[in-house]
C-alpha cells in the first residue's frame, strides 16, 4: 500500500468576501504583510481579479519548486504583491505573505491570474511555528526559489503550499464546492500516545506480559504513522533487545522510503494508520496498529525487579508525542522445595550441582511462502535454551538445558524504483558519454558545449539523466530514442526472471501508437546476500532484501497512429515551444515477473514529451529558442529499431548503425 502526501499547485487570491467572515471566526491567525524584507519600491498591487498591477518585474534566478521549474522558461517574467491566508487553530499572527504572479512568457504577456502564494525565506519559520510543524523535517523539504529584478535586487522566497502541506495543515473548504483560493487553513496538532497493561502488572518470570498501545494522529495527507516501544529496568538499561522485537508490533507496514528517528536515536517503524481527512481536523484512535492484536513483552530473559515500557508515536511530518509508558514488575518463579535429607545411616549425600554450558544457539528451520500482495514471507524458528532443575529419587539437584524453540517472521514486498534516465539521443546523432552495459563508467555528463540547450559556449555541461520527480521527466525528438533504467528489490529467495515494458504514444487527439519490448534484466548490478536466516538474539536474523536492475532503449514512433498493411495514417506531433498540448506524450507500464511467478509492476503517465528542437539532450524544461544550435551532422542514421544494446565507442559515442529504406 502506497503512501502519498497530498502536495497540490495552489493559485489565485483569497476574495475579500470570504475574508470578512474568516476574520471574525474563533482561533485564527491572519497572515498580514507589515514587513521589512521585501526590495524597496518593487512591490505591486493584487486587484480584485486576482491580478497583479504596478510594481518591477522579475525573472527566476534559480529554484528547487517544481510547480515553477515544470512551466518556467529563462525570460518568463513574474511580479509580486501583498496577500493574506487566514489560519485556523494556529497559534501566532504570521509576518508578511506574498502573491506572485507569472506574467510573461517567450516574451508574450500573460494576462490571466496564475500566481504562487509565497512567503520570504526569513519568516518560513514564523510560519512553520503557527502550522505546528516540525522546523527541521518541514525546512529539508522546502521548495525555495530566488527572483531578481533588472536591477540585481533579488528577493529570496519559499512556497507556502509546500509549507502548509509539510507541517501536517491543509488549506480546506468552509462550505462545499469552495474554490481552494478561497479556504483557509487548519493547522493541526501533534501526536498523542498512551500505553496500558492488560490484566495484572506483576508478571512472574517466563510468563508474557500483555499491552496495548494507542496513537492519536490529527495530521491531514496521510494513512500511516510512526511507533517504537522501548524497554528499560530500574537502573535506566535499555533492555528491549531481551524483551520485545519490533518485528511483531501489530499493524507493522511495509517500509517505503523515508526513516524516522525516536528520541533515544532508535528508527522507528512505519504503522498502518492515520490522520483525519474531514474538517475541522479530529483526532484518529490507532489502537496497536489498527489491527485489535495484542502486543507481548518476553519475561524469559529479564531479571526480578521493575521495568518501564516507553511509547514513542510520531506522525509522518516528524512531529512526536509526549512519550507515555507503563511500568511493570517482574518476580522470580517459585522454587521447589529443598531435597529431603539423604537416608539415615547411609553416611552418603549430593554431590554439589553444577550448571553446563548452555549449547550453542542456531536457526532450527525456516520456510520461504508467498505473503499474499506479491511478496514472500520468510518464516523461521530459532532455538531458545532454557535452564531448568531436576531432582532425583535420592533428593539429589541437578541443572540441564531444554529448547524452547522461538518462531520469528518477515515480509519481503516487491518494488521497483531508482528510475533514472540514462541517455537520450536522436536520429541522427551521437551519444555523449552516458551509461550502458557496454558503457558502466560513464561520467554521465554530455561532453558537448551546447548539447544542453545553453546560450554560452563551453558551459558547465549537464548530467544527461532525467527528473523522476518532473513531470514530463525528459523532452525527446520524433525519431530519436529514450533509454531509462530501475531498480527490483524483494524477496532473495525469489528474483525476477523476466521483464516487459510497454510503451504507448499518445497525440493530443487521442490518436496512440501502443508497442510491448523487454525490459533487460541486468545480472552484473544483482545483489543477493542469500536467502538463509542466521541466528539472532532479538529475532533479525533475517537476510536483507535482494536487488537487481533492468533497462530498456526504445525508439520514437515517427507514427503515432498506423493503418494497414503498409500505409501510414497519423504522424507523431512534435512542437517548439514546449505546449504539451500540442505534443505526443509517451506512457511506459514495466512489469517484473519472479521465477516464481509474483509481479510488480511501475507506469509512468507522462515518461517524456515531444519537442522538435535540433539538441542532443532535453534536460531543461523548454528549450531556448535563441540558443545556438547549429551541429554537423554524421552521414549516418542510427536505425529506429529495437536494438539488443547501444555500442558505445572509446569515449562513449554511439556507434552507427544503417537502416534499411523506410517511412
Amino acid at each position: 500500500m502506497s503512501r502519498v502526501k497530498r502536495l497540490k499547485l495552489r493559485v489565485g487570491v483569497a476574495m475579500l468576501s470570504v475574508l470578512s467572515i474568516l476574520l471574525v471566526m474563533p482561533t485564527t491567525a491572519l497572515a498580514y504583510v507589515e514587513r521589512a524584507d521585501n526590495p524597496p519600491g518593487t512591490a505591486g498591487s493584487i486587484i480584485p481579479n486576482g491580478q497583479i498591477v504596478g510594481g518591477a518585474p522579475f525573472l527566476i534566478q534559480h529554484t528547487n519548486d517544481p510547480t515553477l521549474t515544470s512551466i518556467q522558461d529563462r525570460g518568463d517574467l513574474y511580479k509580486y504583491g501583498p496577500d493574506g491566508i487566514p489560519i485556523f487553530n494556529g497559534h501566532d499572527p504570521l509576518g508578511g505573505i506574498w502573491g506572485f504572479d507569472h506574467v510573461s512568457h517567450d516574451g508574450v504577456p500573460i494576462s490571466s491570474n496564475n500566481g504562487y502564494k509565497m512567503v520570504g525565506q526569513s519568516t518560513v519559520s514564523q510560519w512553520i511555528a503557527a502550522l505546528k510543524g516540525d522546523p527541521s523535517y518541514v525546512q529539508s523539504h522546502s521548495w525555495n526559489t530566488t527572483f531578481v529584478d533588472s536591477a540585481g535586487q533579488t528577493f529570496p522566497v519559499s512556497n507556502v503550499s509546500q509549507i502548509v502541506d509539510e507541517s501536517g495543515a491543509s488549506f480546506v473548504p468552509l462550505q462545499p464546492g469552495q474554490n481552494w483560493f478561497d479556504q483557509p487553513v487548519y493547522a493541526t496538532d501533534p501526536p498523542r500516545a498512551q500505553i496500558s497493561i492488560v490484566g495484572s502488572d506483576t508478571i512472574e518470570q517466563g510468563k508474557p506480559l500483555q499491552f496495548e498501545n494507542h496513537a492519536f494522529i490529527e495530521a491531514y495527507h496521510t494513512a500511516y504513522h510512526f511507533e517504537l516501544i522501548a524497554v528499560t529496568n530500574a537502573q535506566g538499561r535499555n533492555v528491549t533487545a531481551q524483551s520485545f522485537s519490533e518485528t511483531t508490533l501489530a499493524g507493522r507496514a511495509p517500509y517505503n522510503g523515508e526513516t524516522l528517528y525516536a528520541p533515544n536515536g532508535s528508527p522507528m517503524v512505519e504503522v498502518t494508520g492515520g490522520g483525519a481527512t474531514t474538517y475541522p481536523p479530529t483526532f484518529v484512535e490507532t489502537t496497536d496498529g489498527g489491527s485489535g492484536r495484542l502486543n507481548e513483552i518476553s519475561t524469559a530473559a529479564l531479571s526480578p525487579g521493575r521495568y518501564v515500557i516507553h511509547f514513542y508515536v510520531k506522525d509522518w511530518f516528524n512531529r512526536a508525542a509526549v512519550a507515555a509508558s507503563a511500568s511493570f514488575t517482574v518476580t522470580k518463579s517459585p522454587t521447589p522445595p529443598p531435597p529431603p535429607p539423604p537416608p539415615g545411616g547411609g553416611g552418603g549425600g549430593c554431590t554439589p550441582p553444577s550448571v553446563p554450558a548452555m549449547p550453542q544457539n542456531e536457526v532450527l528451520s525456516y520456510n520461504w511462502s508467498p505473503d499474499g500482495s506479491g511478496g514472500q514471507m520468510l518464516t523461521w524458528t530459532d532455538t531458545r535454551w532454557q535452564l531448568q532443575t531436576t531432582t532425583d529419587g535420592q533428593g539429589c539437584t541437578a541443572y540441564t538445558w531444554v529448547d524452547n524453540p522461538i518462531t520469528y517472521h518477515h515480509d519481503y514486498p516487491l518494488n521497483l524504483g531508482h528510475f533514472q534516465v540514462t541517455g537520450l539521443f536522436y536520429d541522427p546523432g551521437q551519444l555523449g558519454d552516458v551509461w550502458s552495459p557496454t558503457n558502466p563508467g560513464a561520467s554521465q555528463q554530455n561532453n558537448d558545449p551546447y548539447a544542453d540547450g545553453s546560450t554560452l559556449g563551453g558551459g558547465t555541461p549537464r548530467p544527461t539523466f532525467g527528473n523522476p520527480t518532473r513531470a514530463p521527466a525528459v523532452y525527446v525528438r520524433v525519431g530519436g530514442g529514450i533509454a531509462y533504467r530501475l531498480k527490483w528489490t524483494g524477496s532473495p529467495s525469489d528474483m525476477p526472471a523476466s521483464a516487459d515494458v510497454t510503451f504507448r504514444l499518445v497525440n493530443p487527439d487521442g490518436e496512440a501508437h501502443v508497442w510491448t519490448q523487454t525490459f533487460g534484466l541486468l545480472p552484473v548490478t544483482m545483489v543477493n546476500q542469500g536467502d538463509v536466516p542466521v541466528w539472532d538474539p532479538s529475532g533479525n536474523g533475517y537476510p536483507p532484501p535482494a536487488a537487481e536492475y533492468g533497462w530498456v532503449n526504445a525508439p520514437i514512433p515517427k507514427y503515432a497512429a498506423t493503418g494497414v498493411p503498409d500505409s501510414f495514417s497519423q504522424l507523431t506531433a512534435w512542437n517548439l515551444s514546449g505546449d504539451p498540448s500540442s505534443a505526443a506524450r509517451l506512457e511506459a507500464s514495466v512489469t517484473f515477473l519472479t521465477a516464481e511467478g509474483s509481479s510488480v509492476t511501475w507506469t509512468n503517465t507522462d515518461l517524456a514529451q515531444t519537442l522538435g528542437y535540433p539538441t542532443w539532450y532535453f534536460l531543461h524544461p523548454i528549450p531556448d529558442p535563441s540558443a545556438r544550435y547549429g551541429q554537423a551532422q554524421p552521414a549516418w542514421h542510427r536505425s529506429y529499431a529495437t536494438d539488443s544494446f547501444p555500442q558505445l565507442g572509446l569515449h562513449g559515442q554511439l556507434l552507427p548503425t544503417y537502416r534499411t529504406g523506410g517511412p
